[in-house]
């Protein structure tokens, strides 16, 4: 045991050491009582390292080869303590004054303790005066200051892309094709359809907007009819701190309607997706709006099998035809590094999975005028609890692994509209709305089909 000194005073207490054991960090007192940063090699011995303009300061760590030391010190006046960065090359410096140096705006001061430092020297991690953690840094690629909180929800936040586009194409099978049985045409005949849906997405924390256009057509082939679809999806998503996240994609789905006894049908079939995503992540770089962003590729594919009682029974005019619909979705979220800002994220491939079973009835009644009234009651199932899991890096800090955000499972869906003769062929218009869920909130779907 070494006796390492004092500044003066009667008391020291060391609370870093380098790799190689050559220079130790603490505070010590000096003649005046008063606790100072300092730091010590075998050559030079103990050195205050000096205050931001106050009495007192506080070492607490050092870099690697012993050339960066952290701590606190109080400012003038004694009013507070900020944490500070010291060099030999620059002296103490607040954490604050380190990143404007290094050209970065830092509208405030708000790092009242750094605890530790990279063996670099170029990161540095503490606490700010509400309590966060904070993660400091000065590199060539990216500077700037955030907080732990900041950067996982920001983190958790960049899943929206695959989340998204789920239910984006989920609108296809419940949106343009919620009614499978509409587009039946006489044997041997065929169909002609333009669809088109658009809605808000405004449940939970969302907030965004969905449309799609699709063109379509039929062909009964005596044994089952056979429908071929093309369309193209677009979603939005407003994130939070001007974050953002875009997708959009074209789509081929095929699906055959099948009689399977009396006024019993099914419809199975399946869809694949192939679109992209612009994603941008918002998080406060010192306390200022910044940004990362990404465009990585989504592919979609999903299958769906459905049992309808065509007019099962008529209640007051109208006809009611119950259902039961079982489909499962799958999002591949390819992997993909950010740009800008300054954390960006390396992000993992990911996979978000949809399996909803859904049970309802369709309604139909006709009106004078030669219109029908639509409807539809549906409740919902999500058999998945949770998400996909978030994984990947920050780039140059560190990895995470954060688990997928829960899933509401149960909700209900509700739709009315109206349908008639337009232009030789049928039009319908009709409004859906959900309960809080797994979908869009409210959406209008149009539709025109032509039979020849």
């Amino acid at each position: 045991m070494v006796n390492l000194g004092t500044l003066g005073g009667t008391n020291a207490f060391a609370s870093g050491i380098s790799a190689d054991g050559s220079v130790v960090v603490g505070w010590a007192s000096n003649s005046d009582r008063a606790s100072r940063a300092f730091r010590w090699t075998g050559e030079g011995g103990m050195v205050d390292l000096g205050t931001l303009g106050g009495a007192f300061s506080w070492a607490n760590a050092v870099s690697a080869d012993g050339s960066v030391v952290v701590g606190r010190a109080y400012t003038a006046g004694n009013a507070g303590y900020r944490a500070f960065r010291w060099t030999q090359a620059t002296g103490m410096q607040s954490v604050a004054d380190w990143l404007r140096a290094a050209g970065l705006t830092v509208p405030t001061d708000d790092a009242a303790d750094a605890s530790a430092t990279s063996s670099d020297g170029s990161v540095v991690v503490g606490y700010l005066d509400n309590g966060h953690a904070f993660i400091a840094r000065v590199a060539l690629a990216a500077s700037g200051l955030v907080t732990l909180a900041d950067v996982q929800t920001s983190l958790g936040a960049a899943s929206t892309g695959g989340n998204m586009t789920l239910s984006a194409v989920g609108t296809v099978l419940n949106g343009a094709h919620s009614r499978p049985l509409s587009r039946r045409v006489e044997p041997g005949g065929k169909a002609f359809w333009l669809a088109g849906d658009w809605g808000r997405d405004d449940h939970g924390p969302r907030s965004g907007d969905m449309g799609l256009a699709e063109i379509g057509l039929g062909h009964d082939l005596g044994p089952l009819q056979l429908n071929v679809s093309l369309g193209q999806t677009w979603a939005k998503q407003s994130l939070l701190l001007n974050g953002r996240a875009k997708s959009d994609g074209s789509y081929l789905l095929v699906e055959a309607l099948v009689p399977v006894a009396g006024r019993l049908w099914a419809t199975v079939g399946g869809y694949g997706h192939w679109g992209k995503a612009d994603l941008r992540r918002g998080y406060l770089n010192a306390g200022l709006e910044d940004a990362s962003t990404g465009k990585p590729g989504v592919d979609t594919w999903g299958l769906r099998a459905r049992l309808d009682w065509d007019a099962a029974y008529r209640i007051a005019s109208a006809d009611f035809s119950p259902y039961v619909d079982l489909s499962y979705s799958e999002a591949k979220l390819d992997a993909y590094t950010e740009t800008g800002g300054g954390f960006p994220a390396r992000f993992d491939a990911r996979r978000d999975k949809a399996t909803e079973l859904r049970a309802g009835v369709n309604a139909l009644r006709p009106l004078d005028n030669g219109l029908r009234l639509v409807g539809t009651l549906e409740a919902v199932r999500r058999m998945e609890r949770t998400g996909a899991r978030t994984v990947g890096e920050v780039i140059g800090l560190f990895g995470f692994d954060l688990a997928g955000a829960a899933n509401q499972r149960d909700w209900l869906r509700v739709g009315a509209g109206v349908e008639g003769k337009l232009a030789e062929g049928t039009a319908s218009l009709s409004l859906n709305l959900t309960s809080k869920g797994e979908a869009p909130s409210a959406w209008l779907a149009a539709n025109w089909q032509k039979a020849f």
